[in-house]
């Protein structure tokens, strides 16, 4: 079932903002025989990526027809201080690609559907999935009404909503054929997780997907190891708690100050609620024991990029 605002008929024409994209994309495609036999279909996945990473480094005429990037502010916030807009593009290319590749290894075909990204941000990922927007209805919610509204402006072929740090969301049930979050559930507190998986698993019809990341046990290897910028927690509190974790599956650790480089997110940070973000790491067992009450475990991937773990879920 559709977001039943934004019945359509498929496939639908690519908006003004990305057709010459489009455009220049099967141009690309057509000039580049080496492309051809490297990735097999314009539609590839791995194709849109090298587009994304490398083709708008090539051919200046694509650069040009990309999407507006976000102003400086609302990257530190996604990706913290002292986040570049090349930071923030690369690694929202290579958390896309493996957000979109655990959906299509999952069975969906991104055809006719409606997907809901939840905690979108300024469009790090959202801007990527314009790639299936003549295909495919999508819409970011957050708790970031500032980042909402140049999604809003900036990312025209999604809609955009401001969300309560607490459910619910304001969709019908059975609104979205897939859902998924990039570090949200890296951040929530045992609770929130829990009211967030039940109000995700009402949007999503039954049989519908989701697809969340948290921090596992590289993530915690990485930590310990002090290649990590955050300080919340230090490697001494964390390895002081591992055999905490290992008996209760769960860490949460609310964040302390929060640096930022940009006035404008001062207020920002002051306003944010800690007793509700912070920095969680939970455990498979957890998993299996917290979160299947509405939901099946499709699949679980150990830190595919040195990083998060990617959950993916199956609505029952």
């Amino acid at each position: 079932m559709h977001h039943a605002s934004r019945l359509l008929t498929f496939p639908v024409p690519p908006r003004d903002e990305l057709a010459a994209y489009f455009a220049h994309a099967r141009r690309i495609w057509d000039e580049r025989a080496d492309l051809r036999r490297l990735y097999g279909s314009i539609d590839s996945l791995e194709f849109w990526a090298w587009l994304a990473w490398h083709g708008v480094e090539e051919d200046p005429e694509l650069a040009r027809s990309e999407l507006p990037q976000p102003p400086a502010h609302l990257l530190e916030r996604v990706c913290g201080a002292g986040c570049t807009l090349e930071t923030f593009r690369r690694g929202g290319i290579v958390d896309w690609r493996r957000i979109a590749t655990c959906l299509r290894d999952a069975g969906f075909d991104f055809l006719d559907a409606s997907v809901l990204e939840f905690g979108c941000g300024c469009g790090r990922l959202l801007r990527h999935f314009a790639r299936f927007s003549t295909r495919c209805l999508f819409t970011g919610v957050d708790i970031d009404a500032d980042a909402v509204a140049w999604v809003r402006a900036n990312l025209p072929f999604a809609e955009a909503q401001s969300s309560n740090p607490l459910p619910p969301l304001s969709f019908p049930a059975a609104s979205f054929d897939a859902t998924y979050s990039f570090s949200v559930f890296t951040h929530l507190p045992r609770e929130a997780q829990r009211v967030w998986l039940a109000e995700l698993a009402r949007v999503l019809r039954p049989g519908g997907l989701a697809v969340l990341t948290v921090h596992g046990r590289r993530a915690i290897a990485r930590w310990l190891s002090g290649d990590v910028a955050s300080t919340t927690p230090d490697a001494k509190a964390l390895r002081r708690d591992l055999p905490r974790l290992e008996r209760e599956g769960f860490l949460f650790y609310p964040f302390g100050t929060l640096d930022s480089v940009h006035d404008a997110n001062e207020r920002y940070w002051e306003d944010m609620d800690r007793s509700l973000y912070g920095n969680v790491f939970l455990t498979r067992a957890h998993i299996e024991r917290e979160w299947l009450r509405e939901f099946e475990l499709v699949a679980h991937l150990e830190a595919p990029d040195d990083w998060q773990d990617y959950v993916v879920l199956r609505r029952r």
